[in-house]
């Protein structure tokens, strides 16, 4: 049987914060344990300070699914989700890598799964949230390149893209 590689302090997240001129930002790596979401989020809502509320909201959702996705299936091997978060220049800026193995690059669907269909709304999720999103390999495995608005997209009591 395959010995699971061993992060050092295997299940503790490394949490780390910067500053980015006047703007906060995060550096985390992660466990692929999904115990680590709550206080991902926690430690994102707080780069996120001065961020629209409807925005943060949006970005903190799209971010638990991009990662959450990196920790089920990009995280096989064990190795950790490296994550970052910045606001810069009207923007927020997230990247969600995962060191795989992943065999083909996972696919951002055109519509919405069918209703019964088991699994495959995170990515399409992720794109309704955020203004950009890329995929792209990153070594083996898959990076994720978010960018949202900081400022709310709602405009005279409609959501626009």
């Amino acid at each position: 049987m395959a010995e699971t590689p061993q992060l050092p302090n295997q299940g503790r997240a490394v949490w780390g914060v910067r500053w980015h001129g006047y703007q906060p930002g995060v550096d985390l790596t992660l466990p692929p344990l999904s115990s680590c979401l709550p206080r991902l989020r926690r430690t994102a809502r707080r780069a996120l300070r001065g961020v629209d509320g409807d925005v943060a909201e949006d970005v903190l959702l799209a971010l638990d699914e991009a990662v959450g996705n990196a920790i089920r299936h990009g995280s096989r091997g064990g190795q950790p989700v490296l994550v970052t978060v910045e606001v810069d220049r009207g923007w927020v800026q997230m990247s969600v890598r995962d060191h795989g193995p992943t065999a083909t690059l996972p696919r951002v669907p055109a519509g919405p799964p069918p209703t019964l269909a088991d699994g495959g709304r995170g990515l399409w999720l992720i794109a309704q949230l955020v203004d950009e999103l890329q995929v792209e390999r990153w070594r083996r495995g898959v990076r994720l390149a978010l960018r949202r608005r900081a400022a709310s997209r709602v405009a005279g009591g409609t959501r626009g893209a």
